[in-house]
């Protein structure tokens, strides 16, 4: 059995670390609701601009469409990409630059590994290494950007460097400072290294459940900006709305935006080329977003249970420390009984 000092000890040092977890607790629970108003107070932009965008695509032309509107088809029918069996993809894994946040990281590189294996297919030519894919794969191919240290750290370590890996994106970030990423997947789209971009992030939903999800941010799509922007919106909680519906003039209003007809000034093809990286910036945006407020309600849990766990290990040391000192009182009593009874003898 420990003597008492240690135990002593012992207990000193979890209420030391229950009361660092209460306060990184309380912490998280400020971040996250700032991060989840943040992400609100963009989301009236994101339904205009959609809106905007459904109007404007009746009215321009397919053959002078927006390279982030092309679909692979067209794309590779005007020879701008490769045949089907060369199609490249980029896919952007979001995760944070600190831990003790409890599955929140791993969940999302699960997710991405998945999201890797299920896409690629291994040339049965060239054996892998290390268990990883080889740089020559059949099928689809795939090229890394990550933002978060933990996404970058995670691949390098298994040989699949990102081309890109961003850090710093912490609390709060303004919609300047996602410039570096939109370059780089804007860049990649339109020069035809990539046919595909994806993103991988944590979805917040409350402040208790948050969901891995993989969204397709370019070739554009207005149902993937509408799941988007609906995703905003937390299922409970102090954001939570109940009417989530979007009024863009999509599916159930569109019978009545089709008989309006609007005039554009400049013109409609100027606009959609101003509009549309605005979109794709928000999508990235809201993106991280999302991600950072999840990520503090995972910590928030996560210290949560830490803190509970310590109050558990400070009552079962408390116990383990009266154990000790009884025995040791008792040992004392049969020392004093024992000498007491040869002095009398």
């Amino acid at each position: 059995m420990a003597t008492l000092r240690t135990i002593r000890l012992r207990i000193k040092g979890t209420k030391n670390i229950k009361q660092i977890t209460r306060a990184m607790e309380a912490v998280s629970a400020v971040k996250m609701r700032k991060s989840q108003s943040v992400a609100l107070a963009a989301r009236p932009y994101a339904i205009s601009a959609l809106s905007l965008l459904h109007n404007l695509k009746r009215s321009v032309s397919t053959a002078n469409v927006h390279p982030f509107l092309r679909t692979d088809a067209e794309q590779t029918r005007k020879g701008e990409r490769g045949t089907d069996a060369e199609k490249r993809m980029m896919l952007v894994v979001v995760t944070s630059d600190k831990g003790l946040a409890g599955p929140f990281n791993t969940n999302v590189l699960k997710k991405a590994e998945q999201f890797v294996k299920n896409t690629t297919t291994p040339s049965p030519a060239l054996p892998q290494s290390g268990g990883h894919p080889s740089s020559t794969e059949e099928g689809k191919k795939i090229t890394l950007v990550t933002v978060g240290k933990k996404a970058g750290e995670y691949f390098s370590r298994r040989g699949r460097k990102p081309i890109v890996a961003l850090t710093g994106y912490g609390d709060y970030g303004e919609l300047a400072e996602v410039e570096p990423l939109f370059e780089a997947v804007s860049e990649a789209f339109v020069s035809g290294k990539a046919d595909e971009v994806f993103v991988i992030y944590t979805n917040f939903l409350s402040a208790m459940k948050q969901e891995v999800v993989v969204r397709k941010l370019l070739p554009f799509s207005e149902e993937g900006l509408e799941e988007m922007v609906r995703g905003i919106v937390p299922e409970r909680g102090r954001f939570a709305i109940k009417d989530t519906n979007i009024p863009m003039g999509t599916n159930e209003t569109n019978n009545t935006n089709k008989s309006r007809e609007y005039l554009f000034e400049p013109s409609p093809k100027e606009i959609l080329e101003a509009i549309l990286p605005a979109l794709l910036k928000v999508q990235i945006y809201h993106a991280i977003l999302e991600a950072n407020a999840s990520e503090h309600s995972s910590r928030m849990v996560a210290m949560r249970s830490a803190t509970d766990n310590a109050g558990e290990l400070i009552k079962s040391y408390t116990v383990s420390l009266n154990k000790a000192r009884q025995a040791a009182i008792n040992k004392e009593l049969a020392e004093i009984t024992g000498g007491s009874e040869a002095l009398s003898a």
